[in-house]
């Protein structure tokens, strides 16, 4: 057991009603102690507790995934009512994502004001290194691929995002057409998550599917300053609609999972039931 399995699992005691962190931290520590035996991820686990903590404070028990863990990969899966642990992940990179355009919006109506300079620094973490942290831990929680090669995917995942951060704070500058910027960022993204899971080789024509996406959106993006509204609502949904390269790339994982027989499945094999809503 990792420390960052020991640092997961100790947050989802402590979030837990106090009644119940002993049983649940002995519990816990036991599953992702044996992840292992049963072919499982025990940091997807860990996870699978804190979120389980955090969704389902009142619970008087462990969430059903402590006890599916005698049970076959196969049958874990299976288990109905449950919380998917990457997917939960992506939602919040495009939460972040729409909510720091919102907040560049407002930030308009406050320039040349003390402590704009540090709030745009801050509202631009939120746009590009908070998705991609987000992406990056979901490339780390998936299986199929060892932990190394997962580590070295979710630390490019992390540099492209630095580097997006730098480009959009305007510290770096590079001889990129704003039309494609966003497409090869989500590409970049995408081309991790295949390379990291082996996808197909035909699955790499899949990374064309961002860059078209940033070509067409950006007439629309751009086009919005043309309009008749206030220039924060422009800017806040000008920056919203460039999202949509991001969720094409997600698109574009999706369909490379259902047509790749040959390859692992994308998300943890327990990830699916690692968090049940009856508990």
């Amino acid at each position: 057991m990792t420390a960052l399995d020991r640092f997961l699992v100790g947050a989802a005691v402590a979030v837990s009603p106090a009644a119940h962190r002993d049983t649940r931290r002995e519990q816990w520590l036991a599953d992702v102690r044996d992840a292992r035996e049963l072919d499982l991820s025990p940091t997807a686990l860990a996870f699978g507790a804190l979120t389980t903590a955090l969704f389902h404070r009142r619970a008087g028990h462990r969430s059903t995934w402590g006890e599916s863990m005698t049970a076959a990969p196969l049958t874990v899966r299976a288990t109905p009512h449950t919380i998917p642990t990457i997917p939960v992940l992506l939602t919040l990179a495009v939460v972040s994502f729409l909510g720091a355009s919102l907040g560049l919006g407002l930030l308009q109506r406050y320039n040349g004001y003390p402590g704009g300079t540090q709030s745009a620094l801050l509202v631009s973490f939120c746009l590009t290194v908070v998705p991609g942290l987000a992406v990056g831990l979901s490339v780390m929680l998936a299986t199929g691929s060892p932990l190394r090669r997962r580590t070295m995917g979710a630390l490019v995942v992390l540099a492209v995002s630095v580097l997006w951060w730098a480009i959009v704070t305007g510290f770096l500058d590079l001889p990129t057409h704003p039309a494609l910027a966003l497409g090869i960022i989500a590409g970049a993204w995408l081309a991790v998550w295949l390379v990291v899971l082996r996808r197909p080789r035909w699955t790499w024509s899949l990374l064309l599917l961002p860059i078209v996406a940033s070509v067409v959106v950006f007439p629309l993006s751009n086009g919005l300053y043309g309009t008749q509204l206030a220039y924060s609502v422009k800017a806040a949904l000008a920056t919203a609609v460039d999202a949509v390269p991001f969720l094409v790339a997600v698109a574009g994982a999706v369909i490379a999972a259902r047509f790749s027989t040959d390859a692992p499945a994308p998300v943890e094999a327990h990830g699916e039931a690692l968090v049940d809503k009856s508990a």
